[in-house]
């Protein structure tokens, strides 16, 4: 195997490669006794059909394999022949089998800059204490208790943290809301049998005020000003009115806490036994949190200390990247309008994008140097836990669509990434407030 490298910029080098036909047909040949050993042809069994019909009936998994291992075999190599090269991305490789047996490939490779590397050990990180008070593990058993409360009718009227339940419609200026707006509105046009909470309805507060000291069988009509960044811009900063019926009124009853309330989930425990168990769960809460905090301040203290240029094209690419997964956050949150100027977003986004990208450079140049790695074992568990949330239940399939879409590279960098990060928190001077 030949390979061949030469600099086109302080960021992207070109690189070229010849595989001898001997070579891609050993890997050829392996790859089809391996298919050979487990395959299922009609009036053969398993093992026993012959290689030229296992190769033919198997022709394009065959060869999809041999390119994988071309490239890989190819990539290793270019990093093995120059330890220096600090490749971020082997881009989208050009070639194949060519018509003599030998594998050809050109490709262009994003190389990470030139940067001194600030001291990495010993970072200081600030996290709270992981102890757990009589406080909190109360305040958790009650949180379970109010899981289990019920909301039961009473004849009086309605008080803080009652449940209200009205028949509503809504209008804005003498119309209603549907009409106003010139369409539907959904949830705004009015329901039946709504339960409106007194104690935290944070979506419209003045309804739930508005129902405070009503009793079953009263009629009222409550007006709410909305906020300037409603969901409908219609109604933004409008005042809607909510003619209400009220038709119930539910007083929370909230269960004794006792160890029969936890029999379904903690069967058999006595309730000194059940409080040790939410304390080792508050605790284990905790030291997850802190694990969090401690890496998040270790990238945020890498990332004041870098300050080199990056490849312009690779900041283009990742900043879409942050931007799509900001507007998802926001869409997830209510707010519909964050991709109204995407423009303005990807500008605002830029300097996160590049602080993201510079501490991702440092943390695999730390792994290079404290010669961190991901193993197969790692690559295996990665892949079953994403063929698992995939649904995927061929693995072999998996893999190779994996391979197809070339993942594994950023697969393994992934794990190596969470490996430094976990070197760097238990080296970390940690002082706990």
């Amino acid at each position: 195997m030949e390979i061949s490298i030469e600099k086109i910029s302080d960021c992207q080098v070109a690189m070229s490669a010849t595989v001898p036909a001997s070579d891609v047909a050993s890997v050829k040949d392996g790859i089809l006794a391996s298919y050979a050993k487990s395959a299922r042809l009609p009036g053969f069994r398993p093992g026993k059909a012959p290689k030229s019909m296992i190769a033919k009936r198997f022709a394009s998994e065959i060869a999809e394999e041999v390119d994988y291992r071309m490239k890989s075999d190819i990539q290793e190599k270019c990093l093995d022949e120059n330890p220096d090269l600090k490749v971020l991305d082997f881009g989208t490789p050009e070639g194949g089998v060519a018509e003599d047996g030998s594998y050809t490939l050109k490709a262009t490779l994003t190389v990470v800059p030139e940067f001194e590397l600030p001291e990495y050990m010993g970072i200081e990180v600030t996290v709270p204490s992981t102890e757990v008070s009589d406080a909190e593990v109360d305040e958790t058993l009650q949180k379970y208790a109010e899981t289990s409360a019920k909301h039961e009718v009473v004849e009086r009227a309605s008080a803080k943290g009652d449940i209200v339940v009205v028949d509503f419609k809504t209008s804005c200026e003498g119309k209603p809301v549907a009409e106003y707006c010139g369409k539907s509105v959904g949830f705004l046009e009015g329901r039946e049998d709504y339960w409106v909470s007194l104690q935290d309805d944070r979506f419209i507060p003045e309804l739930a005020d508005g129902l405070v000291g009503v009793s079953a069988g009263e009629s009222k009509d409550i007006v709410a000003t909305l906020k300037e960044d409603f969901v409908i811009s219609d109604l933004a900063g409008k005042e809607v009115t909510f003619s209400c019926v009220v038709k119930e009124v539910r007083e929370k009853q909230v269960p004794e806490i006792t160890a029969e309330l936890f029999e379904s989930a903690l069967p058999g425990k006595s309730m000194e036994e059940i409080r040790d168990i939410v304390r080792e769960n508050l605790k284990s809460s905790k030291e997850r949190s802190n694990d969090e905090a401690k890496a998040d301040q270790i990238s945020e203290k890498l990332a004041d200390q870098l300050t080199f240029a990056l490849p312009a094209d690779l900041v283009e690419r990742e900043n879409e990247n942050t931007v799509q997964r900001k507007v998802y956050a926001a869409i997830q949150a209510g707010d519909f309008e964050a991709a109204k100027d995407m423009d303005s977003l990807r500008e605002t986004a830029k300097a996160e994008t590049e602080r993201n990208l510079r501490v991702y450079f440092a943390l695999q140049e730390i792994a290079r140097r404290e010669m961190i790695t991901a193993s197969d074992a790692e690559m295996l568990q990665a892949i079953s836990n994403m063929a698992e949330q995939a649904r995927e239940k061929n693995l072999k399939s998996f893999v190779r669509k994996l391979q197809r879409e070339n993942r594994m590279t950023g697969i393994r960098l992934s794990i190596v990434t969470s490996k430094v990060i976990d070197l760097l928190a238990r080296n970390a001077k940690v002082v706990v407030e």
